[in-house]
């Protein structure tokens, strides 16, 4: 085989040499994704691994998907989170070189999506550790997953909703207002951050403005839960999502309730002591993105009849 002629088989895969795999990520990607289970791929994956572990040569893409199939497989996030820090520490030796910016590429962004909040889950007493047990347990990670997958897109082809779907929501007209300016401005704001010339600088605004577009995310889920417990209104987003769950508003094993635990944790990092203790994997504008598709979905869900 030739370096012109792209593998079609994981046989022809494992026949390539070190300095090859690098032209061929995309096909090598799609050939393990067709084999019949998640061992089968992780075998394949490892034996890939093996191919270049002797090299000097990114092995970024199989820890990548290493860490994506633990933790879709185990029952807890260690060994995936190990999988996808060494997929990071390969994209920050090798990226560079590619123009790729490490904080810019596939783990770290997962890992800055899951890593803290998976963690908060495990400390956590009540029925929001539940979901890391199976069944609940496959339902998080794929809608985490997934939420990744969509926050890849650019802003501007994200599907997002109109004021249309805010007034069928929502009953209360003050709510439906609150959540509607809410939505809207953390829109804007991430169209603003990618949009050039615009008075938002990408180096020295994106954390903080990130903070704020989840905080206004936040402040939509709790207009929704305010309006359908209104015996709570005036209270904190965390004591609606506790007696939403009560009222079982909220269930474990839902894409609602992940996104509210999600949003619980995220948005307690508008708290200085919160976020200064955090030392790698940073609330960027890439989790932002990820709130708005969690969100989105969740609102097409309730809108569902």
């Amino acid at each position: 085989m030739t370096a012109l002629n792209p593998p079609s088989s994981l046989e022809e895969v494992l026949k390539l040499l070190p300095a090859q795999f690098d032209s061929y990520w995309k096909e090598i990607d799609g050939i393990v994704a067709a084999l019949p289970t998640s061992s089968h791929q992780i075998t394949a994956w490892e034996a890939i691994l093996e191919c270049l572990r002797h090299h000097p040569f990114s092995k970024g893409m199989p820890y990548f998907r290493l860490g994506v199939l633990h933790l879709l497989t185990d029952p807890d996030a260690t060994r995936a989170v190990q999988e996808l820090e060494l997929a990071y520490l390969e994209d920050r030796h090798y990226g560079p070189d590619t123009g790729k910016l490490p904080h810019r590429m596939g783990a770290y962004r997962l890992l800055a999506l899951t890593k803290g909040f998976l963690d908060y889950l495990q400390s956590e007493k009540d029925w929001k550790a539940e979901q890391l047990d199976a069944p609940h347990r496959i339902v998080l990670i794929r809608t985490l997953l997934a939420v990744y997958d969509r926050s890849l897109a650019h802003i501007f082809d994200l599907e997002g909703h109109t004021y249309q779907s805010f007034f069928r929501l929502i009953q209360d007209p003050s709510l439906t207002r609150f959540a509607i300016e809410n939505y809207f401005c953390a829109d804007h704001l991430i169209e603003s951050f990618h949009i050039a010339g615009t008075h938002i600088s990408g180096r020295d605004d994106e954390y903080a403005l990130a903070r704020a577009i989840i905080g206004l995310f936040g402040g939509v889920l709790e207009a929704i839960l305010a309006d359908k417990l209104p015996s709570f209104r005036g209270h904190t987003l965390g004591v609606l999502i506790r007696e939403a769950h009560a009222k079982e508003i909220i269930r474990v094993g839902t894409k609602l309730t992940a996104l509210s635990s999600m949003m619980l944790y995220l948005r307690n990092h508008i708290h200085a002591d919160r976020d200064a203790n955090r030392r790698a994997y940073f609330v960027d504008i890439n989790v932002a993105k990820g709130c708005k598709v969690a969100l989105d979905w969740v609102i097409a869900d309730l809108l569902q009849p």
